[in-house]
């Protein structure tokens, strides 16, 4: 698969007709990986046809009371993550895995009419969310991030979080930055939901900023390393 894929313009072009794993407990953050171990029929004919296909692929989670008509069009959240299989296996018994990269928060408008074994839905993007009055400490916002994790990556052993800490420096993009660190610090897929349903910037920024303090304190008490700038 070529490295020079452009995710975001390939993963655009398929929310009109867009496949979606509906899953009980897993939410698909823009900027994060998601490994997936495909085994039920009717999900692996749908891999089958992504990989074949434009290689986008949806995470719904399911909303409450999905136990009763799993077997059918079990209700799902309607803010989903949108990505794109970054890798994939078959194994000997036709299961997959697969490596599936977040690209885009989306809003399903509607689901497509059943023709396949698996679900099919129309979906939108969904733009982050800047109001005016916000635009000046976004900047300041994203520093504090920035800081947060690099000190945190300092904290902790077998530089486990030195390549987030890296990307983070690089990334400089608020909303994007924010879902980075999002999709790999919020561990509970119902507080993934809610971060994945949060389209205000400024407030990402915020909730992250405070999960990855909490951490920072939890491992070391505070003490931070040096700025990677």
């Amino acid at each position: 698969m070529s490295a020079e894929v452009d995710e975001q313009a390939v993963v655009a072009a398929a929310l009109p007709q867009l496949p979606i794993f509906p899953l009980p407990s897993s939410a698909l953050i823009p900027g994060g990986h998601l490994p997936l171990h495909i085994f039920e029929p009717r999900y692996r004919r749908m891999i089958e046809d992504v990989l074949a296909g434009s290689r986008v692929l949806a995470v719904a989670l399911l909303a409450p009371g999905w136990e009763a008509e799993y077997q059918g069009r079990p209700p799902v959240f309607s803010i989903l993550g949108a990505g794109y299989v970054q890798a994939a296996e078959r194994l000997p018994d036709g299961r997959y895995n697969i490596l599936l990269h977040g690209v885009t928060r989306a809003r399903i408008v509607d689901e497509l009419e059943a023709t396949r074994p698996y679900r099919i839905v129309r979906a939108e993007a969904v733009p982050d969310v800047v109001q005016p009055r916000e635009r000046p400490i976004l900047d300041a916002q994203s520093q504090t991030l920035r800081q947060l994790v690099v000190d945190l990556a300092a904290a902790l052993p077998d530089n486990a979080a030195v390549p987030l800490a890296e990307a983070c420096v690089r990334e400089r993009d608020a909303g994007r930055l924010a879902d980075l660190v999002g999709a790999a610090v919020l561990v509970d897929h119902r507080q993934r939901q809610e971060f994945l349903e949060e389209f205000s910037v400024a407030k990402r920024l915020d909730l992250v900023s405070d999960t990855v303090a909490q951490v920072l304190l939890q491992v070391s008490g505070g003490a931070g390393g040096g700025f990677l700038m």
